[in-house]
Formats: C-alpha cells, sequence, structure tokens
C-alpha cells in the first residue's frame, strides 16, 4: 500500500480572482469601504500613487508602497503631514457655529482647503453650512492618524469583502477544479494543506473543503483578523512598527514554511511569491536546489499571463541567488497560465487527470474553457 503524500496548497489573490470574486485592490479602493477620504499623509499618499492606473494595482503592490512611503518620510519619528501649521493652527478654534456666523469670511481660502482635504464637510441644502467632520482626528499627529488610517482600510475591506458571493459558474471554473479534486485527494487519504494568503473563506460549493486543512496566513475577514503591512524590516522606526505584518496583534502565522519542507508536491494558485512574503518561500525554493541533499518535487504554478510568468520566474531566480536553471533540473517544475490556455492546455489537462478528474470530463471541461477564452 503506498505511503500517503503530503500536498501543499497554496492560494493567492489570483484563486480568488479565477473563481469570479471582485477582490482586485481596484474594487476595493473604488468601493464604498475605502477609507481614501481619511486626511492621513498615508491615504494620501495612495491616493497619489496611481490615480489613472488602478487595474494595473495588485495587492503586493499595496505593501510594498507601505515600505515606500516609509522610506519616503525625512523624519519617522514625526511623520509627515498634509495638513500646514497654518491650517492646524485655524482648525483649533473653528466651529460650525462660527462659520455659521461668517466668522471666518476672512480665511475661506483655509476652509476650502481643509473641505478638500476631508477635515471640514461642506453642504450646499438647505443652507450652505460646513461641519466640523474630523477635526478632532486631524488636530492629533501624522503618526496616530496614519495607523488610523491602516485599521480603515483593513475594517474597511473586512465590509467589503462580506459583500461579495460566489458566482453561479464559479464551479465551472480552474481554480475550482483544482481546490475541489485536491481535497478529493484528502479524501482518499492523501494530507493536504491548503495555506491562503487571501482573506476570503476557502469554499467547496458553499461549504469548507471535507478533508483538506486550511490555513488563514495573514487572517479572516469573517472575524475581523486580517492583516496587510510590509515585511519585516529592521531599519524602521518604533513609531512605524505599526506598518510591518509582523507587529499585528493577530500576526501569528501557520507553519507553512516547515509544511513546504516536508512535502512530495507543492501546488501555487494566484500568487506572485513576491518580495513581501518572501519569508515563507525563500527557504524553500533554496533547498530545492541543494544539490548536497537533493530531495526532488512536484511544483505546480498557476498564474494568469506571460506577464505574470515572467515576474515568477524572476522572484524564483532571486529566491535561488540565480538559480533558476538548477531549481528546474532537480525538481519537476511547471508553469500553467490560466488566461493562456491555447498554450497550456495540456500541462492543464496532466495535472486534473494526474489529481483524479477523469480523461474524458476533463477535455470536455478545457474544451469549454476553450471556447470562452476564443469568444472573449
Amino acid at each position: 500500500m503506498a505511503e500517503p503524500r503530503k500536498i501543499v496548497l497554496i492560494l493567492g489573490n489570483g484563486f480568488d480572482l479565477d473563481l469570479g470574486l471582485k477582490t482586485s485592490y481596484k474594487d476595493f479602493w473604488e468601493s464604498e469601504f475605502c477609507p481614501k477620504d481619511y486626511p492621513a499623509p498615508l491615504i494620501h499618499h495612495l491616493n497619489q500613487r496611481w490615480p489613472d492606473n488602478l487595474e494595473a494595482v495588485k495587492w503586493y503592490d499595496l505593501e510594498n508602497e507601505l515600505l515606500n512611503y516609509y522610506k519616503g518620510l525625512r523624519d519617522p519619528k514625526m511623520g509627515a503631514d498634509i495638513l500646514t501649521s497654518e491650517e492646524k493652527d485655524f482648525l483649533k478654534d473653528f466651529t460650525s457655529y462660527g462659520f455659521a456666523c461668517r466668522w471666518y469670511d476672512d480665511k475661506l481660502d483655509l476652509v476650502e482647503s481643509l473641505v478638500n482635504k476631508g477635515v471640514l464637510s461642506y453642504r450646499e441644502r438647505p443652507i450652505p453650512s460646513v461641519g466640523e467632520h474630523l477635526k478632532e482626528d486631524a488636530l492629533k499627529s501624522p503618526i496616530w492618524r496614519d495607523c488610523k488610517a491602516l485599521k480603515l482600510i483593513k475594517e474597511g475591506l473586512c465590509k467589503y469583502l462580506g459583500t461579495l458571493f460566489l458566482p453561479q459558474s464559479f464551479t465551472t471554473t480552474i481554480a475550482y477544479q483544482v481546490i475541489a479534486f485536491l481535497d478529493e485527494e484528502a479524501v482518499k487519504g492523501d494530507f493536504v494543506n491548503i495555506y491562503t494568503f487571501n482573506y476570503t473563506p476557502v469554499q467547496l460549493s458553499g461549504r469548507g473543503p471535507d478533508a483538506a486543512k486550511v490555513h488563514y496566513l495573514h487572517g479572516s475577514c469573517a472575524d475581523g483578523s486580517i492583516i496587510i503591512g510590509t515585511r519585516d524590516d529592521g531599519s524602521f522606526d518604533p513609531a512605524y512598527d505599526f506598518l510591518q505584518k509582523s507587529f499585528d496583534p493577530h500576526f501569528n502565522p501557520p507553519a507553512l514554511v516547515e509544511d513546504l519542507r516536508n512535502a512530495d508536491e507543492v501546488v501555487i494558485f494566484g500568487h506572485s511569491i513576491g518580495e513581501n512574503d518572501r519569508q515563507y518561500f525563500k527557504a524553500f525554493f533554496k533547498q530545492q536546489t541543494d544539490y548536497t541533499h537533493p530531495n526532488r518535487k512536484d511544483i505546480t504554478i498557476f498564474t494568469r499571463d506571460d506577464a505574470s510568468e515572467i515576474q515568477i520566474k524572476r522572484s524564483l531566480q532571486g529566491m535561488t541567488d540565480g538559480n533558476l536553471s538548477t531549481l528546474y533540473g532537480m525538481n519537476n517544475i511547471q508553469i500553467i497560465k490560466t488566461g493562456n490556455l491555447e498554450e497550456d492546455q495540456r500541462k492543464l489537462y496532466d495535472f486534473l487527470v494526474k489529481h483524479g478528474k477523469g480523461e474524458m470530463p476533463t477535455r470536455e471541461f478545457i474544451g469549454k474553457l476553450l471556447a470562452k477564452e476564443s469568444a472573449q
């Protein structure tokens, strides 16, 4: 009797997108749940970063940008404010009543600026009026507001994700087929561990997997425990430690590193394996290029297109100190592009059949996907 195999499935945002969920950074940032009008320097920085190209922004871009924002601060102990000292001095004594009494007619430029920055709120009807809105927050330090801004992003994202539902067609996606058949492998006796970097619940037809174990590396929107932040960086001033994932009170990642080392097969779906999550992967991929202790593994990576394939290969090259060819030579590695099945249909066919989907159903499934792809 064959020994049970150990399979690790890693899910990134590309998995949710393939299922049909609107979980892109753009979807959230354009929603009513995103605090893009909150008067924190961090929010202002993010608003300025991608004004005309939100479509191309990924979640790892946001996390990388948190680090870029910090590194751009002249004095991390003080932060950098979007409010001028004149605006703050004016705001200290500002009241809505005073505006109604026309006390500030000679300061309307400051009122307008504070309205534009979201600190004061303007209403035209029934009569023109200005509310104090976020005056109390605005008078606090920019670091305090940046910390609150990150909390608001997390809270808003949880609320946004809570409004999403799987479309009826999600069972006809590659993402569903992969997770369903790996779960079936677990039902038959293999050890399947699912590590998701997403905040959404891992579902199969409205329920969780039957036998595969699911681990949420960055928390779940179901209980509001999500983690957003940049990678560890020893140069951080303590005032801005809150930007690092490892300083989040919910940070307690499961044993992905150990499971990768012990796995017979690793499947990665929709994850960029980028810089911000490199601590989870570098030791594993480096180990897989070790001539002195060879340990050949099956490694399958599902990504979207040619551009994302190149990006993944660059990440793998970086994590193996430039030994990408050695990594390929010492392992069974394949990259399957879900958005380019005309080229990769044979790879997908072999993967699904290997994991239990019948030959005829697999041909029919891929045929439907190709027809859909050509119609778009």
